[in-house]
């Protein structure tokens, strides 16, 4: 493995981060070995049992667009914030790309949690966490299943 491709890897297993750490981020780097594809790859798919893995709350077709929208070698560190971790293990937590391309992607795969809050919680929730606009312009329509 090239020495850019071990230092994108270490970028972003440093960016995913525990429960315990909720902001950690992962942040694609601003040049041209960004890990955004210049075109997304159409032969990738999550497979049953990955999706099967997934933690409650997340937009799984969301997910599998945006690994489709970076590079081979970080998919498996994006997708291993978005699943069961090991007993007693902190779950991974990743709110932001760094890459304002792949940023709204990121959004889309957070927006089902913010649709399964009350209406209020919303505008109340402190953290910053991606998905909420989205989960806004959805309630506006009329597109998300209300709790309440």
């Amino acid at each position: 493995m090239r020495r850019t491709s071990l230092a994108l890897a270490a970028a972003v297993a440093i960016g995913l981060g525990g429960c315990d750490q909720p902001h950690r981020e992962i942040m694609a780097p601003q040049n041209p070995r960004s890990i955004r594809l210049a075109a997304p790859d159409a032969t990738f798919h999550l497979t049953e049992s990955e999706r099967a893995q997934l933690r409650p709350g997340f937009d799984a077709d969301a997910l599998e667009s945006l690994l489709a929208h970076v590079r081979p070698e970080v998919r498996p560190t994006i997708l291993s914030s978005f699943v069961q971790p090991p007993p007693g293990e902190p779950a991974g937590v990743l709110v932001k790309m760094g890459d304002p391309a792949l940023q709204p992607l990121l959004d889309a795969v957070w927006a089902p949690m913010w649709e399964l809050m009350p209406r209020d919680a919303i505008d109340r929730e402190d953290k910053d966490f991606p998905g909420r606009e989205l989960a806004r312009q959805r309630r506006a329509t009329g597109r998300h299943s209300d709790p309440k």
